[in-house]
């Protein structure tokens, strides 16, 4: 499963997670075994993309990460995850398991142009906390704030109506101080929209405080609080601001109050090589 690399260079992969056919998503990249990066961190901001996953381990069944903003390393990243199991080749319906070096296993598989991701342990417990004074939208009432406590801790608003989060304007610095009040690394806002859809925005450390244009491990979280609510059954997620090529697009599949999947079209854009100076 491991490529051959020519001296020096490093297989690349290039791709656009949560995707809807050829708009929006989020740019990966994907750096595969083999590569001699001494400094993940500088290459990741150089690349300069949302997220870029160095696959540590490869075997036929499980997948070993590092993924990178271009400002911090982050704990556990599902986007990388599913760019990961097709960066590799893994075959359609073949299952793997996939973790970060101190992130939660997911069990990641095929399905066409879509990846599902699952947790392969047991779902973080919700904890009740205040509505911050940033944030200037009515509450959802049926969904009182809490933060999901995992690798990446956020902080899950529901608000009450769609028009309200999508005109919010919250600046960086807010978002950051928060982050470090709550001890988090970002902040989901979530309102449900007609025809079952939910609009999600959210703003996160790994972009010092801005907006994610698609965050797979926030709406997994989504996915988990709403199934403890007796949500079941398919739920599309657009998440991002108002422009539609800046947003993504995500899948969740909830089928119990435990068996929660997120999915995704990742979009390959190029593969090659990385010459490294």
């Amino acid at each position: 499963m491991t490529p051959a690399h020519a001296p020096g260079a490093a297989g690349l992969f290039w791709c656009r997670v949560f995707a809807s056919g050829t708009r929006g998503g989020n740019h990966t990249a994907i750096v595969l075994p083999g590569a001699p990066t001494a400094d993940p961190a500088a290459l990741a901001a150089a690349l300069d993309v949302p997220d870029t996953g160095f696959v540590q381990e490869a075997s036929a069944d499980r997948v070993l990460l590092r993924t990178f903003s271009p400002v911090e390393e982050l704990a556990q990243c599902v986007q990388t995850s599913l760019a990961a199991v097709v960066a590799l080749g893994v075959p359609e319906g073949t299952a793997h398991r996939v973790r970060h070096l101190a992130g939660e296993e997911l069990t990641v598989h095929r399905e066409g142009p879509v990846v599902w991701a699952r947790p392969a342990t047991a779902r973080p417990r919700p904890e009740e906390t205040a509505w911050p004074d940033i944030v200037r939208a009515d509450p959802d009432p049926d969904r009182p704030p809490v933060v999901l406590r995992q690798a990446r801790s956020r902080l899950h608003l529901g608000c009450a109506d769609a028009g309200q989060l999508a005109a919010l304007d919250i600046a960086a610095p807010d978002v950051l101080a928060l982050c470090e009040a709550t001890g988090t690394n970002g902040l989901v806002l979530s309102a449900a929209e007609d025809g079952g859809r939910r609009r999600v925005r959210v703003f996160t450390t790994s972009l010092a405080g801005a907006e994610d244009s698609a965050t797979g491990g926030a709406v997994l979280g989504l996915g988990q609080i709403e199934a403890r609510h007796g949500v079941r059954g398919d739920l599309t997620v657009v998440q991002g601001p108002a422009d539609p090529a800046r947003q993504g697009h995500l899948r969740l599949r909830l089928a119990g109050a435990d068996e929660v999947l997120l999915g995704g079209e990742v979009l390959p854009l190029a593969r090659g090589t990385l010459e490294l100076p």
